[in-house]
């Protein structure tokens, strides 16, 4: 991955940050019976971790590639988020990490091993394959949940919030085109 590509990715990765920023915003917004740190506390099955662990997982994917691209390692382990405002401070500090990165030309390594101890196994992983086969699926099942939570809790989402990322590329069809 050379430093266009890893600039895109992080970009890509902030990107997600900042729907998931948005999607809270409009939960705080909202209005409801439950306080924002029960909102944190909510769980979308009771064997699932609650929003404010999801929101670190997220927060734990992007982190991950940014170490990765400074050579420098970090565990494959989630911290223990909770509450509301602790959960939205993960997540403004790896956004404003992670926006920094891009703008500093930094470069991927060729290859990522990921060692999974408690199974007793690792992968070795192209960058490419890094961040599309591990980053990338795992960042969006912890963006996914917490939307779920989210919607559960009666936040009024739908999926603009999610794919707010791809808004600002909208455009009107001429009217000579729609005939």
């Amino acid at each position: 991955m050379d430093a266009v590509e890893t600039k895109k990715a992080l970009e890509l990765l902030a990107s997600r940050l900042t729907t998931l920023s948005g999607i809270l915003d409009k939960a705080e917004s909202a209005p409801g019976g439950e306080s924002l740190d029960e909102l944190a506390a909510a769980r979308l099955a009771e064997d699932m971790h609650p929003l404010a662990w999801q929101v670190s997982a997220v927060c734990t994917q992007a982190q991950q590639f940014l170490d990765w691209c400074h050579s420098a390692e970090q565990p494959n382990v989630v911290s223990p988020t909770t509450g509301w405002s602790a959960a939205r401070a993960v997540l403004s500090d790896t956004l404003a990490q992670v926006t920094a990165a891009a703008a500093d030309g930094i470069v991927a390594p060729a290859e990522k091993r990921i060692t999974i101890a408690q199974m007793g196994v690792y992968v070795d992983l192209t960058a490419r394959r890094y961040l599309d086969d591990w980053i990338l699926p795992n960042l969006y099942f912890h963006l996914s949940i917490a939307y779920a939570v989210l919607r559960m809790k009666g936040a009024p989402l739908g999926k603009a919030e999610f794919m707010q990322h791809i808004l600002g590329d909208l455009r009107p069809i001429p009217a000579e085109a729609q005939a």
